[in-house]
C-alpha cells in the first residue's frame, strides 16, 4: 500500500519521538485519510530524504496531544527520487484563475524550481491568488515524489524578471541562466538548443506567452537581451499547452 506524504516545515526528529504542530497536517491525518496509531506516514522538508513516520502515542496514550498536533516517530528514511541541483525557472504570462493553477501544478510535476507568473502586454487576467498557488505547488510536490517545493514568485513584467534573472540566483553549478522564449514565430527549436542545458546542466528560463503570443515590444525585449525566440512547431498552441509541451523538452531530454 502506497503510503501517503506531506511536506512539513517543523524538525524532524530521526532518533526520537516528536511532535508536528500543523493543524492543516493533522486534519489530513486524521479527518481526510482517517489514519490512526500504527499508521505510517512519509514526511519531507526539503533536506533531499523521505522520511517514513509512525503515529506513536507510546507516551500520551493518544496519537493525539492536542486538536493542532501529532505524535510521530521515524522508522526509516531514504534519498528523495525526485532531487536536482539545476535551477528551472518557468516564466510564464498570466492566464484565468483556473488555467494558472493548473499551470503550477503541472509545471511543480515537471519539476520547475521557480514558478514566475509574467504580466504580459496580451495579458487577460491582472491578479492571482498567491495562497492558493503556494498551496497548490504543495500539494503537487506532495503528489509526485520530489523534494522540494518551488518558489512561487509575486506577479513581474517581462524587464523586472530579467532583472531577477541577471541577479544571478544560479545554482553552484552554473554562473549564469541561460534563456529560452517560446513565440509561434520564432525559429523551430531544435534538439541542439537545448544540449548545453542537459548536458552541461546549466540554469534554464523559459518564458511562455499569454493567448495570442507575446507583443512586438515583448518579442524586441527578448532580442535587446539576447534571449532566443523558438517555437515548438506549427501549431498554435494554448498557454497551459505551451508549458508542457516545453518543460518536458527539458526535464525528459537525453542528459
Amino acid at each position: 500500500m502506497r503510503l501517503h506524504r506531506f511536506y512539513t516545515t517543523e524538525k524532524i526528529d530521526t532518533e526520537h519521538v516528536f511532535t508536528i504542530d500543523s493543524a492543516e497536517l493533522v486534519h489530513q491525518v486524521r479527518r481526510v485519510f482517517r489514519l490512526k496509531k500504527g499508521d505510517s506516514i512519509i514526511l519531507f522538508n526539503g533536506t533531499h530524504f523521505d522520511y517514513i513516520c509512525k503515529i506513536d502515542d507510546s507516551d500520551t496514550g493518544s496519537i493525539i496531544v492536542s486538536d493542532n498536533s501529532i505524535r510521530l516517530r521515524v522508522t526509516a528514511m531514504e534519498r528523495s527520487r525526485s532531487s536536482t541541483q539545476q535551477k528551472l525557472f518557468l516564466c510564464a504570462a498570466i492566464t484565468k484563475k483556473d488555467t494558472f493553477e493548473w499551470i503550477v501544478e503541472k509545471a511543480t510535476e515537471l519539476g520547475v524550481t521557480d514558478i514566475i507568473p509574467v504580466m504580459a502586454e496580451r495579458s487577460e487576467k491582472k491578479s492571482l491568488n498567491a495562497v492558493r498557488l503556494n498551496k497548490i505547488a504543495i500539494e503537487a510536490s506532495e503528489q509526485s515524489g520530489r523534494d522540494t517545493i518551488p518558489m512561487v514568485h509575486p506577479i513581474m513584467g517581462l524587464l523586472d524578471v530579467e532583472d531577477l534573472l541577471q541577479q544571478g540566483p544560479a545554482s553552484p553549478t552554473s554562473s549564469n541562466i541561460q534563456k529560452i522564449a517560446f513565440h509561434t514565430e520564432g525559429e523551430l527549436l531544435k534538439r541542439e538548443d537545448l544540449s548545453s542545458y542537459t548536458t552541461q546542466k546549466a540554469d534554464l528560463a523559459c518564458f511562455i506567452g499569454p493567448e495570442g503570443g507575446w507583443s512586438p515590444q515583448e518579442i524586441e525585449m527578448f532580442h535587446t537581451h539576447n534571449i532566443p525566440v523558438k517555437c515548438l512547431g506549427s501549431q498554435i498552441l494554448r498557454t497551459e499547452t505551451a508549458v508542457v509541451a516545453a518543460l518536458s523538452l527539458v526535464v525528459f531530454a537525453p542528459k
